[in-house]
């Protein structure tokens, strides 16, 4: 602590007073100073008002006889006369009139303001109601030994106010003493500040915060005011009234997408002719602060959804030529692949203990899972599945036509396609390699998607979409699988015709097999002979993409001729002369 506040109360000394300023009297010796300095006669009256405030009748500062000798000034009231100026002594304010404390709701009758100050006493009505609020109020603020009013100590006499404490104190009873020590402190406080005050101004007290009664922060904190705690309370608010605005027009939404649908609905006649009428449904938007799981997959499954798409401007040739370019560019690059390939060393792959065809088998159903999951349980992805991984003939997009081969949204649905891929992709993998197996993956996939996309643009069927495995196991005795891109299909009839073995089911035990097995060129007619019937006569218990199957199985047929071709024309090349003329 500073020791200022003792150079700021010592300053105005004798040394430093005009002796005009001095009373008479004013040679007898100061007396120590401490916090609060009063006359004698008030000290003493609170002192004996504090020691004695259980009794009811204890005498009042106003009833006490005033000292007859003038009482010398206090060094407080000398110091604070040298700090004034002579104007400020010549003006005093007056003070604001005093109205206490308002004991209840309506105020006292007649009868019982004399019953509370007695008949003689002869107080109005108005007067005898002014006096127990005054009264009450000098209670609570700890000031009874202070002068009252001018007019009340004109209409009540000292008795009266007695009788007026006195009631007071039986019927609303408070902590006299409480009242005056907190008066006390409070004026040791307004003293103290003004004394620091005054020692700022004079240059002799400097607050290390640079201000004396500097505003104080949260919970009282002398650190002061914290701009960061404003700002991130701004910032709080802000988002509070943005996540807010955000809401509103989320659930205001829901009108405005009616009426897109709508619009969508009158433009295009192939929408009006959709069976499927609870899917152009718009569904009732969820409250974010209620449901916000279910308001974030909305948002996202709305953002996924276009409405703003007019496929009206889109002619058939717009829709078909660049499939059909992208298309070709696939076959290109797929030949290009099988022709350029090399194997590499077992030292340079990613999983060398994994057999080849193990590997590429896991590489594929890896990609595959991992657009399921997508579909899923991550919806934010849904906007860039709905562009890339699925086929729209409404609004087909080059890229879906090989995206949609690697994306399924059953279970069912592609565990069938992956448990084909795992067990005859495999075998077909090791009778031709890696660079030939995947590029004949591709192509099919892609002719496959091409195929099912031309005839449904021709065909008017513009709002039938297409992906993964179109179609499930069917009802057959042999528990034959069916796949979109046809490269199991395209297995069979491959793995035909480079082995010239009979087709068969792998798990039967080897002495079925010899019996129930067909060549490959039966096992293919039987299945292209089952999606003519289905597309003749339609089956309700699934949905296939027959005309997806139809171009897989019409790539692996081409693959499988020029294979037995290029087969033919190598063993050409290796026959010696002898071969040659007894051949």
């Amino acid at each position: 602590m500073s020791n200022v506040l003792c150079v700021a109360w010592r300053t105005p000394g004798l040394g430093l007073r005009a002796s005009s300023l001095l009373p008479p009297n004013a040679t007898a010796p100061f007396r120590s100073i401490g916090r609060h300095s009063s006359p004698a006669w008030l000290l003493d009256s609170i002192s004996r008002r504090f020691l004695n405030s259980s009794s009811l009748f204890t005498p009042l500062p106003f009833r006490l006889r005033r000292p007859e000798a003038p009482c010398p000034p206090s060094p407080s009231q000398i110091s604070a006369r040298f700090f004034q100026n002579s104007a400020g002594l010549l003006s005093q304010k007056v003070p604001p009139p005093e109205h206490g404390v308002k004991l209840r709701d309506e105020p006292f009758s007649k009868a019982e303001i004399d019953a509370i100050f007695g008949t003689r006493a002869k107080i109005s009505l108005a007067m005898g109601n002014r006096a127990l609020s005054v009264l009450q109020g000098r209670r609570l603020d700890g000031t009874l030994d202070l002068d009252f009013p001018a007019d009340i100590t004109r209409a009540v006499r000292a008795a009266g106010l007695d009788a007026g404490l006195k009631y007071l104190r039986e019927n609303y009873p408070i902590d006299e003493d409480a009242a005056i020590m907190a008066r006390i402190e409070r004026e040791e406080r307004e003293e103290e500040t003004k004394l620091i005050r005054r020692a700022e101004e004079l240059g002799l007290y400097k607050p290390q915060s640079g201000s004396y009664g500097a505003e104080l922060g949260e919970g009282d904190d002398p650190s002061g005011r914290s701009v960061l705690k404003e700002y991130r309370k701004q910032n709080e608010e802000r988002l509070l009234a943005e996540a807010e605005r955000k809401r509103q027009e989320w659930l205001e939404g829901e009108e405005k997408d009616r009426e897109k649908w709508k619009q969508q609905m009158e433009k295009n006649t192939s929408l009006q002719k959709y069976e499927d009428t609870s899917a152009l449904e718009v569904k009732e938007r969820a409250d974010p602060t209620q449901r916000p799981v279910l308001a974030w997959i909305q948002k996202h499954h709305l953002r996924a959804t276009n409405y703003e798409m007019d496929v009206t401007q889109l002619t058939t040739r717009r829709r078909i030529l660049p499939a059909l370019g992208f298309t070709l560019l696939t076959l290109g690059l797929c030949y290009a692949f099988a022709a350029n390939y090399e194997p590499p060393a077992k030292a340079d792959r990613m999983w060398p203990d994994l057999p080849p065809a193990a590997a590429t088998a896991v590489a594929i159903i890896g990609a595959n899972v991992g657009i399921f999951v997508l579909w899923k349980a991550w919806p934010p992805a849904w906007r860039l599945l709905n562009r890339y991984f699925i086929s729209v003939a409404a609004y087909p997009r080059p890229f879906s036509l090989i995206g949609n081969v690697f994306s399924h949204q059953t279970v069912r649905h592609i565990a069938t396609n992956m448990a084909l891929i795992w067990f005859v992709g495999t075998k077909l993998h090791d009778e031709i390699g890696r660079g030939n197996f995947l590029a004949l993956y591709m192509a099919a996939g892609v002719i496959g998607s091409f195929t099912s996309l031309t005839i449904h643009v021709l065909t008017n069927k513009l709002f039938i979409t297409s992906l993964g495995a179109s179609g499930a196991v069917s009802g057959k005795p042999a528990c034959l699988p069916a796949c979109p891109f046809g490269i199991p299909r395209a297995v069979y009839l491959a793995n035909n015709q480079i082995t010239s073995e009979k087709l068969t089911i792998a798990f039967l035990p080897r002495e079925w097999q010899d019996t129930i097995s067909a060549p490959g060129w039966v096992f293919l007619a039987g299945l292209v002979t089952f999606e003519v019937l289905s597309m003749v006569f339609p089956f309700r218990m699934a949905t296939l993409d027959h005309w997806a199957h139809l171009g897989g199985y019409l790539t692996g047929t081409l693959w499988a001729v020029n294979w037995k071709e290029k087969e033919r024309i190598e063993r050409e090349k290796n026959k010696t002369w002898l071969d040659k003329v007894f051949g």
